[in-house]
């Protein structure tokens, strides 16, 4: 085999940073990485596996997807302008979802290609929006530098994607690279909580009537699900949370009810004196419910700036920029050691208050369900019901629902950190490649994706498939098929008093024959009688190694 010093090289960074994977399309300039790669596997030395996904928007989403489950960065290698190109939307979803990933690829020529404006062509400018840095190697650079920087900026908190424009020499130099500096990168430290500043949090939220805490993505730590609950308790407030990851039970006395990426947030917003927003991100795309007017801000995240948005665009009454493990059990601290006797009792009826509606609203959610178990056609309600009480505690759900995502929330029960992962980003597409991702950096665990037909038609079912069974990483995903566009054509009911615009899909295609066609167990299902037998023959499917598909027919929306 032909030795590539700089590939070497890029595999001893990638080594001591921590990267198990390289998801890849191949392409002409990755050939020298997947033979350097295989050559270090033929000679037992420490390497990322490789691979292989049949569509570049797969490799992104199932990075994503790896590093939801893993925590560890991630590196991806396509094609040239085209690679970039295909990855379109997964990239975007990276963003939103602070995905860690290091992207690479060969620059472009010829270097006198103009844009219409007759400006030089800037290949780099396909992303730029979308990353956090992004660099072309320069004749001057050092590989194994600029990686280090790379990952450096894609590790940092906030996380997300980075690429890289290398030159086709780089890829295929044989010489040995000479580095300035070291094969880890440097990730800069989270700065500590002011601790004044909690101090005065802490006495706005024991004096609070209605404080409400809203998360997004603390549960990136998995402690920090336990840290929330203590802190929920002290103050008896109900957490509102996003669906992106665990970061509270919701089976817990102060879950309030779901909130998800669709819609115009929750009401309860509009109804707290005091909102103490943690690790919390605006949706990109929804108006946001707006709090009241004269609501307290306590504002906790490393990211504070969003873009340069304040939340609800208010400025905070307090902000604290800290990571969120950290800062969470020492206002804990602070707010039990300031608590006095009364105001504890007091606490405790509140506390006993938001238990019983809490308990009311989930008897209500259960006896819906139920109530449909011989309603045909399927409903949401019956499905999800039927998936929570097939599944076990452990279960890693990948969900990506969008119409019934409310309804997925309310019944499917997820309270241990990290058996909950959605997509914060708004491309379409994202659970199938996503559980493969999941699924190979978790191995021992049933992964099982919940998607719409438009995600898992968008997600390259082909693709993911088929890596997932040639890569022994099975997973279940089951389809909320609705026959249609249900998101779309709830805007055109809301917006435009318009039933359809074209938006179903009355003679939707056979989603279980796909299944099969790429070694994967296929089943359609439209009688709620077989959802539940069908739904533990795929996990059994799953158990024994294969990739298998539900396509649960739902009334149209």
């Amino acid at each position: 085999m032909e030795e590539y010093g700089n590939i070497k090289a890029l595999i001893e960074v990638m080594n001591a940073n921590g990267v198990e994977h390289v998801f890849f399309n191949p392409g002409i300039d990755n050939v020298p990485v997947l033979e350097t790669i295989a050559q270090y596997n033929a000679e037992g030395k420490k390497s990322p596996r490789s691979i292989l996904c049949l569509d570049e928007f797969v490799a992104m989403t199932a990075a994503h997807g790896n590093y939801m489950a893993s925590g560890r960065p991630q590196v991806v290698s396509v094609h040239s302008e085209l690679g970039v190109l295909q990855i379109g939307g997964a990239l975007h979803n990276a963003q939103w979802g602070k995905v860690p990933v290091v992207f690479f690829t060969e620059n472009q020529g010829p270097l006198q290609r103009t844009n219409w404006r007759g400006e030089a062509f800037d290949q780099n400018a396909m992303v730029r929006s979308f990353v956090k840095w992004d660099y072309q190697l320069g004749d001057n650079d050092n590989l194994v530098d600029t990686l280090n920087k790379a990952f450096s900026i894609a590790m940092t908190e906030p996380c997300g994607p980075v690429y890289l424009n290398l030159p086709r020499e780089v890829f295929w130099d044989k010489g040995e690279n000479t580095a300035s500096s070291s094969p880890k990168a440097e990730i800069e430290e989270a700065p500590e909580a002011d601790a004044s500043e909690l101090e005065k949090a802490a006495e706005i939220l024991i004096n609070a009537e209605t404080p409400l805490i809203v998360t997004g993505y603390s549960g990136r730590n998995l402690h920090s699900v336990d840290l929330l609950v203590k802190l929920a308790e002290s103050l008896s407030a109900r957490v509102v949370t996003t669906d992106v990851r665990v970061n509270f039970p919701n089976t817990h006395p102060m879950a309030a009810y779901p909130s998800t990426h669709v819609g115009y947030g929750n009401p309860l917003l509009t109804t707290a004196d005091v909102i103490l927003a943690i690790d919390y991100d605006m949706h990109y795309a929804s108006p946001p419910t707006v709090p009241r007017s004269d609501a307290k801000i306590i504002h906790i995240d490393i990211d504070t700036a969003k873009k340069g948005i304040p939340l609800w665009g208010k400025k905070p009454d307090i902000l604290v920029k800290a990571d969120s493990s950290q800062a969470i059990p020492a206002l804990t601290d602070i707010i039990d050691r300031k608590l006095a006797p009364q105001r504890r009792r007091q606490l405790q009826e509140r506390f006993d208050v938001y238990k019983a509606e809490h308990n009311k609203l989930e008897s209500e959610w259960q006896a819906l369900a139920k109530s449909h178990a011989d309603k045909k056609p399927i409903s949401a309600h019956w499905l999800s019901h039927c998936i929570d009480e097939a599944i076990d505690d452990d279960t890693i759900i990948v969900n990506q629902t969008i119409s019934p995502a409310a309804i997925v929330a309310h019944q499917i029960h997820r309270s241990k950190p990290g058996t909950l992962l959605s997509c914060a980003g708004g491309c379409i597409g994202w659970a199938p490649g996503a559980a493969l991702g999941v699924k190979l950096a978790s191995p021992d665990k049933t992964v099982i994706s919940l998607m719409g037909d438009g995600a898992f038609i968008y997600g390259c079912p082909e693709a993911s498939l088929w890596s997932a069974s040639f890569y022994n990483a099975p997973y279940l995903a089951i389809i909320f098929d609705n026959q249609g566009y249900g998101a779309i054509k709830g805007l055109f009911r809301e917006k435009y008093d318009v039933d359809n615009m074209g938006a179903d899909i009355p003679t939707p295609p056979d989603y279980a024959k796909i299944a099969l066609a790429n070694n994967a167990y296929g089943r359609m299902v439209d009688d709620p009688a077989d959802v539940l037998p069908a739904l533990k023959e795929g996990l059994k499917q799953v158990k024994s190694g294969r990739p298998a598909v539900l396509d649960v027919r739902l009334a149209p929306v």
